[in-house]
């Protein structure tokens, strides 16, 4: 049985995922469960999705593509992915990402030694080069490994299943943006622990999965207007304060040199 089921939403940009799956299976060091949720795409992307499921299952990966007949959004996406999945963990990826050799261990391993609820990897937005990056992220993962910082990491975010059964799962009234934040909130009112492992490294196209169409031009603001309708405050002042501020401005500071 697999480990992880890794759920990924797409919409169109076949071009980021045609990237993206073949570095997420060929990366892993063990078969594991990918479930495809495909919101409405209508680009090549249906057609692709089902020339790489016979190539992951030659792979002796498990998958599955759920097609829905509208854009749900992200949060009900990862909803539909994580009751079909099957695993232990469940990792919730995007399609623009880049995943490096020894993805899955790494995950694992981390979540298991940290006794964590969540983990996630350091990721990197610079220009794509794949050279560059390969290199980089083994230096990286070299220099930082069995390191972890207390912070939360917004992509290939590998759970325990269980944390779902705990808190419930992704609030579908946040079509994108704030519905990691407001899993977020009530992971930290339930005293949940999650972290960034400098074990893993993968490469993310900023912004790639909004850049998409299909999504209403004042998302975020509404969006924003939800959180602060259910939980009662703004969260953007406590990420804009003078000591948050210098704290990115430190993670920055390190990231360059090397360092999670």
């Amino acid at each position: 049985m697999s480990k992880i089921s890794v759920v990924i939403p797409v919409y169109n940009q076949s071009h980021f995922t045609k990237r993206c799956l073949p570095s997420l299976i060929d990366g892993a060091v063990e078969p594991q469960e990918l479930i495809i949720i495909d919101n409405n795409s209508t680009d090549d992307t249906p057609k692709y999705l089902k020339e790489f499921q016979e190539y992951a299952e030659n792979k002796n990966w498990k998958m599955q593509i759920i097609t829905n007949p509208q854009n749900v959004g992200v949060g009900a996406a990862f909803n539909q992915g994580i009751k079909a999945a099957s695993a232990e963990y469940v990792a919730l990826g995007n399609n623009d990402t880049w995943i490096m050799p020894g993805w899955d261990n790494a995950l694992i391993n981390a979540i298991e030694t940290l006794k964590a609820d969540m983990v996630g990897p350091h990721f990197d937005e610079s220009l794509f080069n794949e050279k560059e990056i390969l290199e980089k992220a083994k230096k990286f993962v070299k220099k930082n490994h069995g390191r972890a910082t207390r912070e939360w990491a917004v992509i290939l975010m590998m759970f325990k299943k269980e944390v779902f059964e705990k808190i419930g799962l992704f609030d579908e009234r946040f079509f994108i943006t704030y519905e990691d934040r407001d899993l977020r909130e009530r992971m930290d009112r339930a005293g949940m622990k999650y972290y960034k492992t400098g074990n893993c490294y993968i490469w993310h196209h900023s912004k790639g999965t909004r850049d998409a169409g299909g999504v209403v031009s004042n998302y975020e603001a509404d969006s924003l207007k939800k959180f602060i309708e259910k939980w009662g405050f703004d969260p953007r002042p406590q990420e804009n304060t003078l000591l948050y501020r210098y704290k990115r401005k430190w993670v920055r500071f390190k990231n360059r040199l090397g360092y999670l």
